[in-house]
């Protein structure tokens, strides 16, 4: 039973970071009269708020429906973006600091972080891969993958994210919003 989850979990990661590569493969090509190299800039930094919520699914979400205890939990956190390179075409290259306190309604909290490398195209389409670590179960560590998009207005973003963390005992789906008011415009 162990090694069928495994290797459905495998599975589902290599599709996803597929799909991700090949987003980032599609969104690099432009006109091929265009020169796609890199702006010189300094990185930029962004942080703002997230709230949103995880499901959890897998042995862990059976037990916990078994037990009536509810498979949602709540999350709210803060994001600290990197843009460390831009090209011509807008792909930005991303490093993102994820901290989140979930589970207020339980009498457990668990405070989680996630360290993700990834990019961002000109019209918002993300994707960021890394390892997490979570204070649950005594300590966990796990690999997610994120995608989703920024809505960009003046200069206020709005990141709207989706993220699966596909551990041995737990599946976690998490949805993630937030905003970043900058002060200096792109």
């Amino acid at each position: 039973m162990f090694n069928q989850k495994t290797n459905v979990m495998k599975k589902l990661l290599f599709s996803m970071i597929t799909v991700c590569v090949c987003s980032l493969i599609a969104a690099a090509q432009g006109d091929s009269e265009k020169e796609s190299t890199l702006r010189p800039s300094k990185s930029i930094k962004l942080a703002g708020p997230r709230a949103g919520f995880t499901y959890i699914g897998g042995d862990l979400g059976k037990q916990l429906k078994d037990n009536n205890i509810s498979q949602f939990i709540s999350q709210v956190g803060w994001q600290f973006e990197t843009r460390f390179f831009e090209t011509r075409d807008g792909l930005q290259g991303l490093f993102e600091v994820v901290t989140l306190l979930g589970g207020f309604e339980t009498s457990e909290p668990a405070i989680s972080g996630s360290l993700l490398v990834g990019f961002r195209t000109r019209s918002g389409f993300e994707a960021g891969v890394g390892p997490s670590l979570s204070s649950s179960g005594g300590g966990t560590n796990s690999f997610v993958l994120a995608v989703g998009h920024t809505y960009k207005n003046d200069n206020i973003y709005i990141p709207v994210n989706f993220a699966i963390d596909p551990s041995p005992d737990a599946v976690k789906y998490t949805f993630l919003v937030g905003f970043i008011l900058r002060k200096d415009k792109d």
